[in-house]
């Protein structure tokens, strides 16, 4: 039985079919062994204050929860809390006091370097929330 180069195993993977992603401390594949050239990285991107960003996603996680909780009715907290709007009785569902509250910390995380989307940021909060509720 004759085998190639190209169809050599090193780790369990064929190295014709390696992605070579992940370099090691020699610029080589960790994966196959084959040298891997990375190209020349010029000056850092401006990332954004991204602790800052990640303690306001957090605290707006928190505050979004918050409110789900209070806007919660009581007897049923699958359904949000009969309010009256105007001279109406009805039921606020949490998605509009969300956005009520996502517009300014949005505005904030612009300011701390955030660069998505309102949408992406919702998400964010969102995927927060439901991760780890307020005790």
């Amino acid at each position: 039985m004759k085998f190639s180069a190209t169809h050599l195993i090193h780790k369990g993977n064929p190295m014709d079919k390696c992605p070579c992603l992940i370099p090691d401390e020699n610029d080589n594949c960790i994966e196959c062994g084959k040298h891997i050239d990375l190209p020349e990285i010029g000056e850092m991107p401006n990332l954004g204050d991204i602790p800052g960003i990640c303690k306001l996603l957090d605290q707006t996680a928190h505050a979004y929860a918050l409110v789900i909780r209070e806007n919660s009715d009581p007897n049923d907290p699958s359904q949000p809390r009969l309010r009256f709007v105007g001279n109406k009785l009805m039921r606020l569902p949490h998605k509009a006091l969300f956005t009520e509250l996502m517009k300014p910390t949005y505005k904030e995380a612009k300011a701390l370097g955030y660069k998505g989307t309102i949408e992406r940021w919702s998400e964010l909060v969102q995927e927060r929330t439901f991760l780890s509720p307020p005790r």
